[in-house]
């Protein structure tokens, strides 16, 4: 009976609330413990006609292609709820479900401000490096799922986003209406915005005003600007986008900003500031005119971008150019260069055993449901393989305390999905580095007859 609790799988799934035991703090960043979850996509038009395995491992690079051919035949990946071969093409609009073993990347372990309070609306100080609300590999490291582990405060109603990397002020609503009276007033064009930002070299002494649309690729995570006036024959893609900008003070190789944006396009500020050719002055991907495509990187566009300064400010750009890696070379693997995190990575050939012991576990399973005509949609596969059971990271195996001092997690207890591809890391692969946050911060939001401040923070006063 003992056995089996240990090897019983505690399945998530978003109606679970975050709780404060499921935290982890260690050398300044706040980590998730691993857990079991099911993704639940639909599939695009453009996806259509592919085959699935090809699919996931050209949309979700952070696995390696072997995985997902092992994933699909042990039943973790399904088409409808059914399970499929690796070679099976997939049709639009079809549900796809992946159970994973879910390892949520780390953030700064600054706690969360609260500012004020009252029964309809609150307003927070917002770390840097912190998402506002579950999105991509981020469900429980976020604004909303700290204020409701820590605080018992949900549901929560985000009435403006800001941006993983930027700090400062941040209002949630606490029901629907409060929220939607916030949303009418910002969609009226009835709120002021009001950020501080660093930025690079001496910024004029008048108001500068930008406008200059915003182009968002989402795919790659980054955005663009054009100029568009009458002399265009083709209309911009881009959205109409408009700032203003004050200079607060400056010390001769930086500026402090006050930035005013009218409109609200993804990196707006950001990107109106390179614009000017002041960028923020620690904005590794808007401070290069090429950065690398986080979707051949495999990671956030802002960590690729600030890889490629790190390896140019190592290397210098000779050698830089030298290893392969220019501006028409934007892999890390095409380079040839070899990251820590890469080190950490599962390789296919030697894991291919483990693996398959995986797969082994799940056979008794997923013949059993497919004979009796089965769905496994929305259930977890009753065998799932965890590795060894005895490997507890509390006490620890032969081996654990050499793999916690080389990952640098505390010691924890973890027990080992033989087919992640992450264990036995706490954090995904690639977000074992340290991590600044943008010189990028909200101080104000007012409206007709309300207004929320958050303090500035020391880095803006020269």
């Amino acid at each position: 009976m003992v056995e089996e609790e240990r090897n019983k799988i505690v399945w998530e799934t978003p109606e679970n609330p975050p709780k404060r035991d499921d935290y982890i703090f260690h050398h300044g960043k706040r980590m998730v413990r691993p857990y079991y979850f099911e993704f639940i996509a639909h599939v695009k038009k453009r996806w259509a006609g592919k085959k699935v395995v090809d699919l996931f491992s050209h949309e979700f690079r952070q696995r390696p292609y072997e995985y997902y051919v092992e994933a699909v035949k042990s039943g973790r990946i399904c088409v409808d709820g059914k399970l499929v071969s690796d070679e099976y093409v997939v049709k639009a609009s079809q549900t796809l479900s992946h159970f994973v073993h879910r390892h949520e990347p780390p953030v700064m372990a600054e706690p969360i401000m609260i500012l004020d309070e009252t029964s309809d609306v609150i307003t927070v100080c917002k770390p840097s490096s912190i998402p506002v609300h579950p999105c991509g590999q981020y469900r429980k490291n976020t604004v909303i799922g700290i204020l409701e582990a820590e605080h018992g405060i949900a549901p929560l109603f985000p009435i403006h986003r800001l941006d993983r990397l930027v700090s400062g002020l941040l209002i949630l609503a606490k029901n629907a209406a409060s929220a939607n009276q916030f949303r009418q007033e910002i969609e009226a064009g009835k709120v002021q915005k009001e950020y501080v930002a660093k930025v690079k070299g001496v910024f004029p002494a008048e108001e500068v005003e930008v406008d200059a649309n915003v182009f968002y690729d989402a795919r790659e995570g980054k955005s663009t600007t054009e100029v568009v006036d009458g002399s265009n024959k083709q209309p911009g893609k881009g959205k109409a986008a408009h700032t203003k900008f004050v200079r607060l003070g400056t010390n001769g190789i930086f500026s402090i900003v006050k930035c005013l944006p009218v409109s609200g396009r993804t990196h707006q500020i950001r990107v109106h500031l390179q614009h000017l050719g002041h960028p923020i002055a620690n904005d590794a991907l808007y401070s290069v005119e090429n950065p690398p495509d986080r979707s051949i990187e495999g990671t956030s566009s802002d960590r690729a971008a600030r890889r490629r300064q790190t390896l140019v400010s190592e290397l210098g750009q000779s050698e830089l150019c030298s290893s392969g890696l220019s501006k028409q070379c934007n892999s890390r693997e095409e380079a040839g260069i070899v990251f820590d995190e890469d080190l950490n990575e599962g390789n296919p050939s030697t894991d291919s055993k483990s693996r398959g012991n995986a797969v082994d576990d799940l056979a008794g399973t997923i013949k059993r449901q497919k004979v009796e005509g089965k769905s496994i949609m929305n259930k977890r596969p009753a065998n799932c393989s965890m590795g060894d059971p005895s490997i507890d990271f509390q006490k620890g195996d032969a081996n654990a305390d050499e793999r916690l001092s080389m990952h640098g997690c505390e010691k924890m207890y973890l027990k080992i999905d033989s087919m992640c591809t992450n264990c036995p890391n706490v954090a995904p692969s690639g977000y074992d580095e340290h991590e600044d946050g943008l010189l990028l911060h909200c101080v104000r939001y007012s409206g007709p007859n309300w207004a929320y401040e958050c303090p500035s923070p020391q880095w803006a006063l020269i």
